[in-house]
């Protein structure tokens, strides 16, 4: 997994002039515009409508699009592990299960290099961010690989069979992505639909908690109800998964 996790980001920028720079700049840049756009153009603020600590648009927003970007990468590159990596399968006997292990040990590169450079600008720019939200950050990252993880290879196998499934993954992504309060804050949503959030979302317990240590706002839903709906996404697929690996091995293997 080491060795195929190393590669992975060798040849992601093998001949390129900036070499292994290319892992920082996309992030930073990514991180900039959206600071500028959104904290400079837009101004917005969160908490002093409500009475609280003023706080910049951009605090709330910027750790949530990282954490979806870790999120959404593992969960599409871990999906298309097994086509990926058909010729180790076909000559090895590699466990399934652990086959894709190396999609997120290359993905953590990137997310660590943008949370550095993350914490720095808001340190810099707004005020010091405490080691014990990097700390949350960290906790909330690893839950959110390891639902990513078990989503990805379930469906990742389905798709061998059904390569559609791994075709609509990033489709159904981008609708999640806008579905969750990321880009915008929970408090806006429907007092209707607050339920919905707090209870059926499938992942939105994970960010909840960042946001709130960011931002030192008071938690728009329950952090205990909030994450429910992602315990029983990562159990019900974790069943799903061993049953497949149980009684479907030879028969992904032949689809390879």
């Amino acid at each position: 997994m080491w060795l195929l996790a190393r590669q992975r980001i060798v040849d992601a920028y093998r001949g390129s002039g900036l070499g292994a720079l290319w892992s920082v700049l996309p992030q930073l840049t990514q991180i900039t515009v959206l600071a500028l756009i959104l904290g400079t153009v837009m101004q917005h603020r969160l908490g002093a409508s409500a009475g609280g600590a003023s706080v910049p648009y951009v605090v709330y927003m910027l750790p949530g699009v990282l954490l979806w970007q870790l999120f959404h990468d593992t969960l599409v590159n871990v999906a298309d592990a097994l086509p990926a990596q058909r010729l180790i399968l076909k000559k090895n006997p590699v466990d399934l299960a652990l086959i894709a292990l190396y999609v997120p040990l290359a993905q953590s590169v990137p997310f660590g290099v943008g949370l550095a450079l993350l914490w720095a600008l808001v340190s810099l720019l707004w005020q010091p961010i405490a080691w014990g939200v990097i700390g949350v950050t960290l906790v909330a990252a690893l839950c959110l690989v390891a639902l990513a993880y078990l989503i990805g290879l379930t469906w990742g196998m389905v798709g061998v069979l059904v390569p559609d499934v791994r075709l609509a993954l990033p489709a159904l992504l981008q609708v999640g992505f806008w579905l969750t309060p990321i880009v915008y804050p929970a408090h806006i949503i429907p007092p209707a639909l607050r339920a919905w959030v707090e209870w059926l979302h499938p992942w939105y317990g994970c960010f909840a908690p960042v946001q709130v240590a960011w931002t030192g706002l008071a938690p728009a839903v329950s952090a205990g109800a909030a994450w429910c709906m992602p315990a029983a996404l990562a159990l019900l697929h974790g069943a799903l998964l061993m049953r497949m690996l149980r009684h479907g091995r030879k028969v992904v293997l032949d689809a390879l």
